[in-house]
Parts: structure tokens; sequence; C-alpha cells
């Protein structure tokens, strides 16, 4: 009988994949020794997903921790050991108080699709309440979306038309991490954090990945960064087995009913 790759034996070695995990993704806790005891092979394969980007090197670390910040706090998804573990390497990392707390302000404003989606049902419905907002209001909201995002899509067009005031103040509260005076973030990385928790499969919302890709790449960000983004919140998956294995366990050992 053929033997076994020495690869393929060591991702079958507990010991091997526990230190590979420490090793490359720099921690290690109870929910991975936990699916560990599951599959030693499952635990490998999910650790070479999740460090794929990670390993390229177009986001720094200390980043790549206030992307999981932003994906596990979302009002979407809000895990709270996800949230917790990902802080506390962010900070373990140098990232700041404020910095985390501006990660959370920046996901705090994504309510704002559920105006655009209504906004652009409405102005299709009645084409004429897309004429009604004050011009000058209307270019002065555009402009500053503008310069925050970029071009103006379809998307935000209809919503700027229709009630250029609430869209301006949507615009003020939206830029406070990246420009208040309690800034802890540059455009560019707010727009990839928005990015993330837009393109997180808890949320998978077209618009918003559309507007955050196009506005980071306007203040700098390269392809492979925004690529980066998708890549690493792929592996948010790994929250259902973290979620199912103790309930699963918990069944098991009470036996039938």
């Amino acid at each position: 009988m053929a033997t076994q790759a020495p690869v393929l034996q060591d991702k079958l070695d507990p010991a091997f994949v526990r230190a590979e995990f420490r090793r490359r993704r720099g921690h290690w806790h109870d929910d991975w020794e936990a699916l560990l005891a599951y599959s030693p092979a499952y635990v490998a394969a999910y650790l070479d997903f999740s460090v794929y980007a990670l390993e390229r090197g177009n986001l720094p670390p200390k980043f790549i921790e206030l992307l999981y910040v932003a994906t596990n706090c979302a009002p979407t998804h809000m895990f709270a050991k996800g949230l917790r573990n990902h802080a506390r390497q962010a900070l373990d990392l140098g990232a700041t108080p404020a910095e985390l707390l501006s990660v959370a302000a920046t996901v705090s404003a994504m309510g704002i699709h559920s105006y655009l989606l209504v906004a652009q049902a409405v102005a299709e419905l009645v084409p004429d309440a897309a004429e009604a907002g004050d011009r000058e209001a209307i270019a002065r909201a555009a402009a500053d979306h503008a310069s925050l995002f970029g071009e103006v899509l379809a998307q935000s067009d209809a919503a700027i038309r229709i009630d250029p005031q609430f869209y301006a103040c949507w615009l003020d509260f939206a830029a406070a991490p990246v420009r208040g005076p309690r800034a802890a973030l540059s455009i560019k990385e707010g727009h990839l954090i928005s990015l993330a928790v837009h393109a997180q499969c808890t949320q998978l919302n077209p618009s918003g990945v559309q507007l955050h890709a196009r506005g980071a790449i306007a203040h700098g960000a390269s392809a492979q960064e925004v690529l980066d983004v998708g890549r690493l919140i792929s592996s948010m998956g790994i929250h259902a087995m973290v979620f199912a294995r103790p309930i699963i366990e918990e069944l098991t050992q009470e036996g039938p009913a």
C-alpha cells in the first residue's frame, strides 16, 4: 500500500496543525482546539484558506484584524466572541481604542442602504419625486458624495435628488470616522472596511460593494487590496462551525429525547 505524502501526514497531526496555526495566524484559542478534535485536516484546510491573503501582504496584519472587527460587529452578524477575539488581536498589533471605535462608527453608517433602496423604488414609481429637491442642495450633496466616493452612481443619484438634505446628513454621519474630530481612519481605510461589511456572507449587498470598491480605488486602493478584502472575509463562514459544534455536542451527549 502506498504511504501518504508527508504534507498530508502533517495535516493529520494535531500538534503540527496547532503549531502551524499559531505560526501563521499568530493566535490559538478554545474554538480551534475544539475543531481540531473534530478534524485536524479540516482545521489545516481552513488555515490555508484563511491565510491566503494575509501571507501575500497587500494589507497589513493590524488592518486585517480591523476588517474582522467590522464584520463581527456588523448589524447583520453581531458575533460577540469574534468581535472580542479580533479586537484583542488588533490591540496586540498596535491598534488604538480610537481606531477600533472608528471601525464600529464606520459600520454604523451602513443603514443608509435602506433609504437608497426605497428612494430608487420611488424614483421609478413616481418620476416627479426625483425633481422635487432643492437644486443647490442637490449640487452640494452630490459634490460631497463625489469627494468621498467618486462618481455619483444611479443608486445614489435618486436618493440625493429626492431628499438632498437627508442625504447630506448621512454623508456627515458616514464621514465622521474619516474626517471628523475623532477620525482615526483614512478615507481609503474607511471604504475598505465598509466594503467588507457589504460583501460579507451575512450581507451580500451588491450596491454597497460597488459603492465602496469604487470609493476605495478612488482614494488610492489597489485592485489587489480590494480583492484581498473579499478573500479575507470569505473565511468568516467558519462561524457556522464555531456556532454549531457545541450545540451538536451537547445534543449528542444528552442522547435521545
